[in-house]
């Protein structure tokens, strides 16, 4: 597999998509395979959850890994519902 570093969710769709490639061409195994993907899925809860707190907190937070450095994020009315 590419030595890609995670820093953003874009280089975690790359490396997922890289995973795939390696599973279809028999370079890995689906138990690695899964292990990646599963590993994915607890990093964005987590990151989730933390979106979720500032949301009810009110706070507008900075998580580069999600901004992805390619979007301003402004912040929103806090008395909004959403």
């Amino acid at each position: 597999m590419a030595d890609i570093e995670l820093r953003t969710v874009s280089d975690m769709r790359k490396i997922l998509a890289e995973e795939i490639r390696s599973l279809r061409k028999g370079e890995t195994t689906a138990q690695n395979v899964n292990a990646v993907v599963n590993a994915s899925g607890k990093l964005l809860s987590s990151v989730k959850l933390e979106m979720e707190y500032n949301r009810l907190t009110g706070q507008m937070p900075e998580i580069p890994f999600v901004q992805d450095g390619k979007k301003k994020i402004t912040q929103r009315d806090p008395s909004s519902k959403r």
